[in-house]
């Protein structure tokens, strides 16, 4: 991440009293407001240190479940870490079974939420990169479908191999 971007992240110091939030996207979980700025200056954030920040988000996840992470996912974590000991995102590296039920709920709500707003897509497709999914979407609006017509949920579409009859 650059310099400013870490500079930055070092004034979201940690509150006992923040607020939890919940964010279906990008995050898809819980976050607290200490540890975000407002949609406004996170947008202003280069695309890449912001991927990054998300990539974080992932990494906290994966701990808050009690994985082991990678070589490199730990690498990265704990070099942050160092950069920036007193953003307050650091502060909650175990959470309570509340939050613990909340994120989870979190979890489930994002997924409604892409299935919903990717269900009438024509073609889905989700690029990771460094832990950070990128999603693109296709709508055809010009074709009529028919009222016969089932349409796979997205996730059938990208995860789901179409099967090749064998000879």
């Amino acid at each position: 991440m650059s310099e400013t971007t870490l500079g930055f992240l070092s004034t979201l110091t940690y509150r006992a009293d923040a607020k939890r939030q919940i964010c279906w996207l990008p995050l898809g979980g819980i976050y607290w407001d200490d540890e975000m700025p407002d949609i406004r200056h996170l947008m202003n954030i280069p695309e890449d240190d912001r991927n990054q920040i998300f990539r974080l988000f992932t990494i906290r996840l994966r701990l808050w479940k009690g994985e082991t992470l990678p070589d490199a996912e730990q690498q990265f974590w704990d070099t942050t870490y160092s950069q920036v000991p007193s953003w307050a995102f650091f502060r909650r590296q175990q959470i309570s079974d509340d939050d613990q039920h909340a994120q989870e709920e979190a979890e489930r709500s994002a997924a409604e939420a892409l299935e919903a707003l990717l269900a009438d897509a024509d073609r889905v497709s989700i690029i990771e990169k460094d832990g950070v999914q990128e999603f693109s979407a296709t709508f055809d609006l010009t074709k009529r479908p028919t009222p016969t017509e089932k349409k796979r949920s997205w996730w059938e579409r990208v995860f789901t191999r179409r099967r090749v009859p064998e000879n």
